[in-house]
């Protein structure tokens, strides 16, 4: 409806159809929104009523949006009845909403950040035993949603790149707190709605992964681990041992080769599971002597040990190695029968045998069969002339 020729004689024409007397505020502000001052759009939502050809009159729901620069402005008529309707049904979608909502194994939640408000399925509370309740998205939505602190720094990069991209979602493996205090491997799936630049609202997924990521984490390390000494296993030693020397190139390092003697006599003689036993015995006094954070000790295979560790003074290396020779030295009884089992050990150094994992095996080996050649239980400190013997 165009009223550029006239705005006066329009307010008059637009009493004479709608009926202000209901709201004189709504009057004020349609005529405000035709003022020679007026924003450049106003939007005006308000109840009337309207006469009908019947001379009676009908409650409506009128919408008007007053745009100044055009002259012009845009009604949206309902009947009040027709609304109550559409309010009836919305009301009833939003209850199948929340009817379905809980029937899933999932946590959904819904936080409009302008009205600080949040709906969260009763699931939330029978799994966390606690109730979501947050007040200021900014402040405290990750602390209220209790996440582990290393999850919870992962999270916040995560979210900053996500703004950063403009990406309106994120999915993230993280733990959150129950309210005994212990942890729950969750899937969190969040969707960002943003208004000009501004996030408005976060609708939340969580998905209890706990027994999944458990039972992935048991696959791993079995998968890493020999199962009968419980110490890493000749896979898990080279991946390890290949990580370490690439990151740490610069530094001097050692493996220790160990083959135990005289222990197939043991299998032959007193019984695989006493050979297990000496097997297990072998790799407690291995870890025993080369203790610490920076040693990679595995089973290599069959009666095979290997130790790889930064190395130290040659005067230490040697103390520590004849310590183990003395412990690995051990006599066991079956059958009537005494059989003594100890160990010939070869040792290499990185980078002044090998720099490759490869070629300290090799020089550790040539150095173990010296071992074995002159004796046995003792170690040798490989060189060039041991493969002149070979």
């Amino acid at each position: 409806m165009n009223i550029r020729k006239n705005k006066l004689l329009f307010i008059y024409n637009f009493i004479a159809i709608i009926n202000f007397t209901f709201n004189t505020t709504a009057f004020a502000a349609v005529k405000n929104s035709i003022s020679e001052d007026a924003p450049l759009y106003t939007f005006i939502n308000f109840t009337s009523y309207i006469y009908n050809n019947y001379k009676t009159f009908i409650f409506i729901i009128l919408g008007i949006i007053c745009i100044s620069l055009l002259d012009a402005f845009y009604c949206l008529v309902i009947k009040a009845r027709e609304q109550s309707k559409y309010l009836k049904d919305l009301d009833l979608e939003r209850e199948r909403y929340f009817i379905v909502v809980e029937q899933l194994n999932d946590i959904i939640f819904d936080f409009d950040i302008t009205e600080k408000k949040i709906l969260s399925s009763s699931k939330f509370e029978e799994t966390f035993g606690w109730t979501l309740n947050i007040q200021d998205y900014n402040k405290g939505f990750l602390n209220e949603l209790k996440i582990h602190p290393d999850d919870k720094i992962l999270i916040n990069k995560i979210t900053d790149d996500m703004k950063a991209l403009n990406k309106q979602s994120i999915i993230k493996e993280i733990r959150l707190m129950k309210s005994n205090g212990d942890y729950l491997w969750c899937e969190l799936k969040l969707n960002y709605i943003q208004r000009e630049n501004k996030i408005v609202r976060v609708i939340g997924k969580i998905t209890d992964i706990d027994h999944i990521v458990k039972e992935h984490s048991l696959l791993k390390l079995r998968s890493e681990y020999d199962q009968l000494t419980q110490i890493y296993n000749k896979s898990t030693f080279y991946e390890k041992v290949k990580n370490y020397i690439i990151d740490n190139k610069n530094d001097n390092c050692m493996l220790i080769f160990i083959d135990l003697d005289n222990f197939k006599s043991i299998n032959d003689n007193l019984g695989h599971m006493v050979g297990d036993e000496v097997l297990k015995d072998t790799a407690n006094k291995i870890c025993d002597v080369f203790n610490g954070t920076d040693v990679i000790i595995s089973r290599f295979g069959g009666d095979e040990f290997c130790v790889f560790k930064p190395s130290h003074s040659i005067s230490f290396i040697k103390d520590k190695i004849s310590i183990l020779c003395n412990n690995l030295n051990a006599t066991y009884i079956g059958n009537n029968t005494e059989i003594t089992v100890s160990a010939s050990i070869g040792v290499a150094f990185y980078p002044k045998h090998g720099d490759t994992l490869e070629s300290l095996i090799h020089k550790s080996d040539i150095a173990l069969y010296s071992s074995k050649e002159n004796g046995k239980n003792q170690f040798t400190i490989y060189n060039k002339n041991l493969e002149i013997e070979c």
